[in-house]
């Protein structure tokens, strides 16, 4: 009954997400990572939480997992660990949530961020030091560098196992115990993958780029020069002047390609096809979400590859899952975050999507922090995913995030599900206006769902819905001023509905 249960999922049709209906469906949603060794791992949420997340509009949840918590000792699982997990998924069950369990990692270790266990941890007596900005220690730390090493070359654990095979065996347990929950419907292999050591051949070609640009335009500046001046916040704001121009800023992020390339053409991806072997054990139906390596989170292209079985036929669930972040995230300029080098970003997400002929889940964006400052950069970034048709999670989740300026381009208006085809779509804030337009298929009876995030003004005048006998729905959602919108399926052809709100 369990295996039934779980093919009546979440899956994929012609580079889209579907459910059972067979309906069209984006996943928009939110992470949930505890990073708290204190807390073992699990965040203290509950039932109000997840009530807010659905009332939200997300109907996915990417759902964080630490390898330290659940492997504290080589070849030892803590299962009451995944069972606080299991608690906590069953209650995004109850509200209608699917779980993308994701296996975080910062900066690879639970020594000094999150991700490995203490055995698992080699950095050949090289120490960790905290920047300015967390995620600088990707690009200087030498253990951090070091300790991916160690895990990419497979290094004994204690036990004489490797680390990495000790982490693909760690993922086999998980899918074990877990995969047979209903709203389970994939898995993201590693958070933000990193290169290692060969960090420091891309840091020389990309500032020496950037240098090479920055003195031809600006005034002679050495790689030495830019380097510290990385670290220090102040002239880091200075020197990405250069960078307000996109093309520029292309010329920067492509000059490693010939390192990153080689790394996720064959090191990264060996490491997805044998997680991936190993899901498959037990769970044939979930989807492997795939991340690139840490430098396309920035803009460098990705050459990651589609996973295969040994027989070299491809594995037919599967979404590219990248991550979208500006150079100023995590810093006090996040609110300067660059409209065009956004869009470059997201857009290279979009060419490596098509190239990898699968959905695209944008697994992490934002990072606001509950901040008034970059209410414009989420607006912003949502109409990007508007006109890509994209499913995303947003980072992070905090309880009182919807009180908070940035929470627009969070929570809008979307088509959940789709009954046919999605054509396009948007919302606007100020006017809380919408409109789709979808290639409807009438061999279904269930209904296309818009979610609303505001329904109180919205009367059968301000709605146009084509052809004019169309019927609708609203469906209140409790305790909150948002609604699904249901339109039953009449027609094979062209649909749109257009919602005319009202300033405030």
């Amino acid at each position: 009954m369990a295996d039934t249960i779980k093919r009546l999922g979440i899956g994929i049709r012609e580079n889209s997400f579907t459910d059972i209906f067979g309906r069209q469906v984006l996943l928009h949603g939110i992470n949930m990572v505890c990073k708290d060794a204190k807390q073992n791992y699990i965040g203290d949420w509950g039932e109000d939480d997840f009530k807010k997340i659905q009332s939200w509009g997300f109907n996915v949840i990417r759902f964080g997992v630490i390898w330290d918590g659940l492997e504290p000792e080589p070849g030892s699982y803590n299962d009451s660990y995944i069972e606080e997990l299991r608690h906590l998924i069953q209650l995004a069950h109850k509200k209608n949530l699917y779980i993308i369990l994701d296996m975080h990692q910062d900066l690879y270790s639970s020594v000094y961020a999150s991700g490995a266990p203490y055995w698992a941890t080699f950095t050949d007596g090289e120490t960790y030091e905290p920047g300015h900005v967390w995620s600088d220690a990707y690009l200087f730390n030498g253990a951090v560098h070091r300790a991916f090493d160690h895990f990419w070359s497979n290094t004994p654990a204690p036990d004489e196992i490797g680390i990495q095979d000790h982490f693909v065996q760690a993922w086999g347990y998980l899918v074990e115990k877990l995969h047979n929950e209903p709203n389970i419907i994939g898995y993201d292999i590693i958070n933000e993958p990193f290169v290692g050591s060969p960090a420091l051949q891309v840091n020389e070609k990309m500032f020496a780029k950037y240098a090479e640009m920055y003195s031809n335009r600006y005034g002679d500046v050495d790689t030495e020069e830019l380097f510290a001046a990385w670290v220090d916040p102040q002239k880091k704001h200075d020197y990405l002047r250069l960078l307000e121009d996109v093309d520029a800023f292309k010329q920067v992020v492509d000059a490693p390609s010939q390192i990153s390339h080689p790394f996720e053409q064959s090191t990264l991806s060996l490491l997805y096809r044998k997680v991936a072997d190993t899901i498959r054990e037990n769970d044939k139906q979930g989807i492997l979400f795939l991340e690139t390596n840490y430098f396309s989170n920035l803009g460098t292209p990705s050459m990651i590859e589609p996973v295969e079985n040994a027989k070299g036929d491809r594995d037919q669930l599967q979404a590219y899952a990248p991550h979208a972040y500006d150079l100023v995230t995590d810093t006090h300029l996040a609110h300067t975050a660059n409209d065009k080098r956004l869009e470059f970003i997201i857009n290279r997400h979009e060419q490596t999507r098509q190239r990898l002929d699968m959905p695209m889940l944008i697994g992490e964006w934002g990072a606001f922090y509950d901040s008034d400052k970059t209410a414009h950069v989420s607006v912003h970034i949502q109409h990007i995913m508007e006109q890509l048709l994209c499913s995303d999670t947003y980072w992070h989740y905090t309880p009182q995030m919807d009180s908070s300026l940035s929470f627009l381009g969070v929570c809008r208006g979307y088509p959940m599900a789709v009954t046919g085809r999605l054509l396009q779509y948007r919302y606007e804030h100020s006017l809380k206006s919408y409109h789709m337009k979808w290639d409807e298929t009438n061999d279904s009876d269930v209904p296309t769902i818009v979610y609303l995030p505001d329904i109180r003004k919205i009367t059968d005048d301000s709605v146009t819905l084509d052809p004019d006998d169309s019927l609708y729905t609203i469906h209140p959602i409790e305790d909150s001023y948002a609604g699904l919108m249901e339109i039953p399926p009449i027609t094979d052809g062209i649909r749109s509905l257009v919602i005319v709100g009202a300033k405030e």
